[in-house]
């Protein structure tokens, strides 16, 4: 009979060899119901350790064709922007032999907190591409399975439930408002959702502020909606732009906005044109996130992401993480690059 090793375990159930080790040792990364499977099974075909299995895993890239599952979290949007994360990670996986399969979230699945199907047939990580709720992703976390975030919340009690990867907000933004401030302009407002939620917004807010400030230059109150989305129960539609436009309207229109993404100021820069408020010669506007979609022409000045490296950044955690089950989890974060284009330029600069 030949001899039952962790290799030859690992085949007969469909799992990775890593997978397979942790749950020989009792590790909590791996989900119970696979745990139990792999000690039963190998009780069953009588596994002996031997010496030469209880050193350190193969790297990532000596393992066989599809040896770790992932699972891709999204919620039923067609924003192209996790079209390109979601590649990003298809690709990073593929040429680490990985197999991905997408799951879409609804707001009914989050408050039932009703999983998605096959999310414990072998899933060894889940990949939130969008934020979900707090206690879904706790649902998600109790069953072993490790966790890797896009963004994570402002506020949290208790420890990250996983690595994050996220883009550095906060040093772009500075540097846009200073790009503003060097014309001239002081009377700058800031618009943006979910500020004291996510903390990539809130570092949006805190390098607005931030650079403000440095300047000696107190921000207008009037003109700062870090979490705009009160004005409205859904943010993104014309009923609300026009609230927030005849907001300024009444309190006196502001030099420049600086908008926590393109399409907030895509929605703001259609809204001050229908009123006769010209884009930038009476309103300067700054975007975030470079959105081929909603660029005008291409017109705002924003911040290049590039999201389809988030993605792959995010494969490369969770394969490093393999191999540091018990490392304390990271938070990374990925550097942006300024683009200046017309929406922000008032008069030449020297």
């Amino acid at each position: 009979m030949a001899k039952v090793t962790i290799q030859s375990i690992a085949k007969d159930l469909g799992l990775s060899r890593n997978t397979v080790s942790m749950a020989l040792k009792g590790n909590d990364l791996v989900a119970q119901r696979t745990r139990e499977m792999v000690l039963r099974y190998a009780q069953q075909r009588g596994y002996v350790a031997s010496s030469g299995e209880e050193g350190e895993r193969q790297p990532p890239e000596r393992e066989e064709a599809g040896d770790h599952r992932i699972m891709i979290l999204r919620k039923p949007d067609v924003a192209v922007y996790w079209d390109k994360v979601i590649n990003g990670i298809s690709e990073e996986a593929s040429r680490n032999h990985c197999q991905t399969q997408v799951a879409v979230v609804t707001q009914e699945d989050e408050d039932v907190l009703r999983l998605p199907p096959g999310l414990e047939d072998g899933i060894e990580a889940v990949f939130c591409v969008k934020m979900m709720n707090i206690d879904y992703i706790s649902v998600i976390e109790r069953r072993g399975i490790q966790i890797f975030l896009l963004d994570t919340y402002k506020d949290v009690d208790g420890e990250m439930p996983g690595d994050v990867v996220k883009i550095d907000s906060f040093r772009p933004v500075v540097k846009l408002v200073r790009h503003l401030i060097d014309q001239g302009m002081g009377r700058i407002g800031f618009l943006n959702e979910s500020s004291s939620i996510y903390e990539t917004m809130h570092d949006r807010f805190d390098g607005y502020l931030y650079a403000m400030r440095q300047a000696g230059i107190e921000p207008v109150p009037e003109l700062v909606m870090p979490d705009a989305e009160l004005v409205s129960s859904e943010f993104y539609n014309d009923q609300t732009f026009k609230q927030i436009v005849k907001g300024y309207q009444e309190q006196g229109l502001p030099e420049a906005v600086v908008c926590g993404n393109d399409e907030i100021a895509k929605f703001l820069t259609q809204t001050l044109r229908e009123q006769g408020i010209r884009v930038p010669e009476d309103v300067a506007v700054t975007g975030f996130d470079n959105d081929e979609e909603g660029m005008l022409d291409p017109f705002f000045t924003t911040v290049n992401v590039d999201a389809k490296w988030l993605g792959k950044r995010m494969v490369q955690c969770f394969l490093w993480r393999l191999g540091h089950p018990e490392a304390p989890f990271e938070k990374i974060d990925v550097s942006g690059r300024i683009i200046i284009r017309k929406s922000s330029v008032k008069r030449v600069l020297d």
